[in-house]
């Protein structure tokens, strides 16, 4: 079993990871895709590291040294289990790849070790970023005693444990609860974004004490056992890991290791010998013989092709939870302001208000595009792209369906946002042009760039959703290239006043204008049989 467990995880790591097709593909534009997206994970990571690195060199001068490494075990754990619950039930119980294996004389027992050491072995990378840069800043800074490194990168390694123990477990769960109803990717995405939401509210403790003026600068700096201790009702391991660092202490260290071993075993042991049955219980389904002939419905082709999206979209709950997280956190950037009201703000934020009127457009549609469903449409196509291409419509007409699609998700959240903000901000005449006006055009061009993106960095042989969604060229390159592109516009609105801020956001309104007109014609006269 030993051999089957490591040709299963070669197989499905070199698939992950595309490793064989960027040594032997001849392809030269889907192995330029994927090397950029290589170089684009590099830039990502060195990013997160200079984060975690400038985190951790504020909480040492700080005095704050102590709460450090419980900070980074806290961080990187949460990471986990975000990244690893909406990848549960794509990647421990994949649907397609049980279907073949369980015509082979493989062990039950194999399948799911090798499935949870490639989830294993990517939250690894992902801990490492974050513990690595925080050790050696405050290796440089303190020189602690030789057992901390050793502590640390033992205990980086136990690290991914516990988190991607329970993801697993609520992914299962959501995905068992939801394949029972009707419209279960719906249900599937109610039930992670719910998730999250309940999660980031247990964390909002802090955001508390803050507002009622118990947690100042002086209290945190002074009394660093307040920060432990709210760490330690999030979540206990960090705790252990931080004293098992920087104390030696052989209770926390055998609590960490006893604990993750344990419940990682536990789980998996109860995965492995209930396998078949779990995943004949998520993909059985039964049909009903009572089909009655109605009335046919005709659309025109616009409304049936965004018929089409809709469907495919709602389909997959992967694509729907990561692509309405942006703009539910624009209503949620506007149920803050609401809430706090705007002398809160002016007090939080030291600047003129005319200034944050000018950056709340630009920060409303960044945060509407984090990931436009647009930056993965075309791949998400898959295998059946031949039918798009075989329909008898333009290139143009498939396209708009796709933004329309884009559009529609972010609309309700934009309506609803756009009257909270008016309402607190009571703004004149020009400004509630100016609120009302920029995101829609920022957001079009975002929908529009995902799809200029996705064409060039085109992938349709996959095995599974999670990996265009969240590990696509297109959908890095597409989703946060649009949202930066928006962001650097905000620049020359906001920090030029020798100009008229009137003029300046007209002649930034007319390049954005100028840019989505481009590509949006250069898109349309694309030749749909050359792509894939």
């Amino acid at each position: 079993m030993v051999r089957q467990i490591e040709l299963l995880t070669k197989a499905q790591l070199l698939n992950v990871w595309n490793i064989n097709a960027v040594r032997y593909s001849r392809d030269r534009k889907k192995r330029a895709g994927m090397i950029a997206m290589a170089a684009l994970r590099g830039l990502l990571v060195l990013m997160m590291a200079g984060y975690v690195g400038g985190a951790a060199y504020a909480y040492i001068l700080l005095g704050m040294e102590d709460v450090l490494p419980m900070y980074l075990g806290m961080i990187a754990g949460v990471f986990i289990f975000f990244f690893g619950m909406f990848q549960a039930g794509s990647v421990i119980f994949q649907k397609n790849s049980y279907e073949v294996l369980c015509a082979l004389p493989i062990s039950q027992t194999a399948v799911v070790v090798s499935r949870f050491l490639v989830m294993y072995l990517g939250n690894l990378l992902l801990a490492t970023a974050i513990m690595l840069p925080g050790m050696a800043v405050y290796g440089v800074m303190l020189r602690p005693a030789l057992s901390f490194y050793v502590w640390g990168v033992v205990g980086t390694l136990f690290l991914p444990m516990l988190p991607m123990t329970v993801a697993v477990l609520f992914g299962a769960v959501i995905t068992a609860v939801s394949s029972r109803m009707k419209h279960k990717s719906m249900v599937a995405t109610l039930l992670s974004v719910l998730l999250v939401f309940g999660l980031m509210a247990m964390g909002s403790g802090l955001s508390v004490l803050e507002e009622r003026g118990e947690l100042t600068a002086d209290l945190m700096r002074n009394f660093s056992g307040i920060l432990s201790e709210a760490i330690a009702s999030v979540y206990p391991p960090a705790v252990w890991l931080g004293q098992m660092m920087t104390d030696g202490s052989p209770r926390a260290a055998a609590m960490y290791f006893c604990r993750s071993i344990a419940l990682f075993a536990a789980v998996m042991a109860l995965v492995a010998v209930n396998f078949r049955r779990i995943c004949r219980s998520l993909y059985s389904v039964t049909a009903r013989h009572d089909y009655r002939m109605q009335e046919l419905k005709i659309r025109s082709i616009p409304c049936a092709l965004f018929v089409k999206e809709w469907k495919r979209y709602v389909s997959s709950s992967v694509y729907t939870v990561n692509t309405i997280m942006g703009p539910v956190l624009m209503l949620l950037f506007a149920v803050g302001i609401f809430v706090a009201g705007k002398e809160k703000i002016l007090e939080l934020v030291p600047v003129p208000p005319e200034l944050i009127l000018r950056a709340v457009p630009f920060l409303m549609a960044a945060m509407s595009c984090m990931m436009t469903t647009t930056a993965t449409s075309v791949s998400m196509e898959g295998k059946q792209w031949w039918i798009t291409k075989s329909l008898p419509v333009s290139a143009k007409d498939v396209f708009d369906a796709k933004i329309l699609l884009n559009l529609a998700v972010i609309a309700p959240f934009y309506a609803v946002s756009e009257a909270l903000l008016l309402i607190v901000f009571s703004p004149g005449l020009m400004e509630s042009v100016w609120l009302l006006v920029l995101p829609v055009v920022l957001m079009t061009f975002a929908c529009v760039f995902g799809i200029t993106v996705n064409l060039r960095l085109a992938v349709f042989d996959w095995e599974n959703e999670v990996t265009i969604v969240k590990q696509s060229a297109s959908g890095a390159v597409g989703g946060f290239g649009g949202c930066l592109l928006i962001l650097l516009g905000a620049f020359p609105v906001v920090f030029v006043t020798q100009v008229s801020a009137h003029l300046m956001r007209f002649a930034v309104l007319a390049a954005v204008l100028a840019a989505t007109a481009f590509l949006y014609r250069r898109n349309a006269r694309t030749n749909l049989g050359t792509v894939g």
